[in-house]
This record gives C-alpha cells, sequence and structure tokens, in this order.
C-alpha cells in the first residue's frame, strides 16, 4: 500500500493578532481544518513543518497544537511528523514525555525532511 503524506507548514495556520502574539484557539481551529481529510477517515500521515515559525513557539505551545490533531482521529492514519529547526527553542525529550500517553498514535521530531519522510516508509 503506497504511503500518502500530507504537508502543513505552521505558516498556513498560524493565526497572529495585531500585537504580534500568536492566538492559539484560533490556530488550533485552522491546523484541524487544514488536516481534515476531505472523506474521512483519512488514508494520509501527517507532516507539520514549523521550520519557519519554531523560533516564537515553545515545546508546550508546539504539543498543544499536536494534541488538537490527537483529539481528532480522522484527520489522518496513524503518525505525525514535526519537522523542526535543530537547536532551535524546542525540547526534543520534553515533548516526547508529553507525547508518552498518546497510544495508537506515533508522533516523532525531525531536522532534516528526508529523515522524515524516510520514517513514514520504513517506520
Amino acid at each position: 500500500m503506497a504511503t500518502k503524506i500530507k504537508i502543513i507548514r505552521s505558516v498556513d495556520y498560524l493565526s497572529i493578532s495585531n500585537e504580534g502574539t500568536i492566538e492559539f484557539e484560533e490556530s488550533k481551529k485552522n491546523l484541524a481544518a487544514l488536516a481534515e481529510p476531505k472523506r474521512p477517515p483519512a488514508d494520509y500521515e501527517l507532516l507539520l513543518d514549523f521550520r519557519r515559525t519554531q523560533w516564537i513557539l515553545s515545546t508546550d505551545e508546539i504539543y498543544s497544537l499536536v494534541q488538537e490533531l490527537i483529539s481528532a482521529p480522522d484527520s489522518f492514519r496513524d503518525k505525525i511528523a514535526l519537522l523542526l529547526l535543530p537547536g532551535v527553542n524546542f525540547d526534543r525529550s520534553y515533548f516526547q514525555e508529553l507525547c508518552a500517553d498518546n497510544r495508537g498514535v506515533e508522533i516523532r521530531t525531525f531536522t532534516n525532511y528526508e529523515d522524515a519522510v524516510d520514517w513514514f516508509y520504513k517506520g
């Protein structure tokens, strides 16, 4: 079976107020709308690309956005990859701790696009 990957860039769903702060509730709704399949259940995995906005998001904020997708199980098959810049405002160990209770959903973080895609096909 072929693996389909839906790529969602953070710049496509993050909602920024006039004061320059992220409006998280609006951003979560935007992300859920982008991830929603045309015909549930989804037949694709998700790759969330945070590389252009990661420096303004904390690890907890990134987790909060991912949780929005996990709470809508028809929005992807069973894997979510996060593409992040190396060494920028993200605690990978802490993030994995936060994700530990997400049974049935595999979530991995990557700093390289090719490694993320490879994980979908081999993992």
